[in-house]
């Protein structure tokens, strides 16, 4: 007669971590910073399933296939939050707090029912919770509600929060109970008493993933974007023209980060110069590097560009929204200029630089790190 061993009981899994972003339009920065956080985790805990949470899911799921091995994509909090019958979260409070605390819907209970049984929720960098879209902050009702009626820890990292309008006092009081709050930009940091943290994609610097381009590329590349534009088109080509008038034809380039807006430009100013879309840089990383000139008024290209080592000018679009974010790269000492649209930009010496930027950059890149740590600790 055979002896039966008793089975071995399998160890109980980890609760599953919980990620909230925008990730997914695609837009370069959300994508960067989704995929850097699930590059950690890989590292990390490649055997605990990871949700991620964005209004986009099944683009994501494209987007970040290979990245962790147990990663699943949702939209039940956007899908939550975008249902507001008011598109005031203030006023939507109530029916978002009974819906996550006494479900009731089909469209929403399995969703929130995961939710009970996450380690943890995060809510990852970016500059989508202000008053420009605040049918967003209808997220954060929902997580303050988890966190204070289940006890799901919440962390919040790499924010930036302006403008928060006539928001600023309810977003205030719906953080407080947070388990970790950071902000990138001094003003944020001010609106919940609160230290100035750094920007999410700084972690993309350290998680081992190449994040740039090293084949060759021009020495003259301009990235103005075709959306959220705060100039006349006018203004906007006269900038780039005056960049690139001293440039021969092989040393310009255009970058697209968001698709298919960021094309606007190249087809107005340049057609047949040479064009990086968003896909490209995606899968081959950005064409930046030292000894190059750069043009943008994108954030992140401007934090990545310049940690290449290259040099910059800053087109500030929007007041309130896009200046805080830059001036809070210069005031990491990224050496850039910023301007209005419409300035003349013929002179070679406009753009600027501080030759030891990349170095800061990777000592913040590590500063980043270890808050990562810290948030999934082994």
């Amino acid at each position: 007669m055979a002896l039966r061993l008793p089975a071995r009981r399998r160890a109980p899994e980890p609760p599953p971590a919980y990620l909230v972003s925008t990730a997914g339009h695609p837009n370069y920065g959300d994508e960067l910073i989704a995929r850097a956080w699930l590059d950690h985790l890989a590292e990390r805990h490649p055997d605990r399933d990871v949700w991620l949470d964005g209004p986009r899911p099944g683009r994501a799921a494209h987007l970040f296939a290979g990245t962790h091995p147990r990663v699943r994509f949702t939209d039940t909090l956007w899908e939550l939050a975008h249902g507001s019958p008011s598109h005031d979260p203030r006023e939507d409070a109530e029916r978002i707090a009974g819906l996550v605390t006494g479900l009731g819907s089909p469209r929403f209970d399995p969703g929130l029912l995961a939710l009970r049984g996450m380690a943890s929720v995060h809510l990852l960098g970016g500059g989508y919770l202000n008053a420009m879209w605040h049918d967003n902050l209808g997220v954060v009702a929902a997580l303050a509600v988890l966190r204070r009626e289940f006890g799901i820890p919440v962390h919040m990292t790499g924010q930036g929060l302006m403008p928060a309008g006539e928001f600023g006092p309810w977003l205030r009081e719906q953080v407080a109970g947070f388990d970790v709050v950071e902000t990138r930009d001094a003003e944020s940091a001010a609106l919940i008493g609160g230290e100035v943290g750094l920007d999410d994609a700084f972690l993309a610097l350290d998680v081992g993933r190449p994040v740039f381009d090293e084949r060759p590329s021009p020495d003259r590349m301009v990235l103005v974007q075709g959306d959220l534009r705060a100039w006349e088109d006018e203004a906007a080509v006269a900038s780039i023209a005056s960049f690139l008038a001293a440039a021969p034809e092989a040393s310009r380039g255009f970058v697209e980060a968001v698709p298919p807006d960021d094309i606007r430009y190249a087809r107005m100013v340049d057609p047949d110069a040479r064009f990086w879309p968003f896909g490209h840089i995606w899968a081959d990383g950005l064409p930046a590097r030292a000894g190059q000139s750069w043009l943008t008024s994108r954030f992140h290209i401007h934090l990545m560009a310049a940690a290449a080592g290259a040099a910059g000018v800053v087109i500030s679009g929007r007041a309130g929204y896009y200046d805080i974010k830059h001036r809070s790269l210069l005031d990491l000492g990224t050496g850039w200029t910023m301007v209005p649209a419409g300035a003349d930009l013929r002179d070679p010496a406009v753009a600027t630089r501080d030759e030891g930027f990349p170095d800061r950059a990777r000592e913040l890149a590590r500063r980043k790190r270890a808050l990562a740590d810290a948030i999934y600790p082994r």
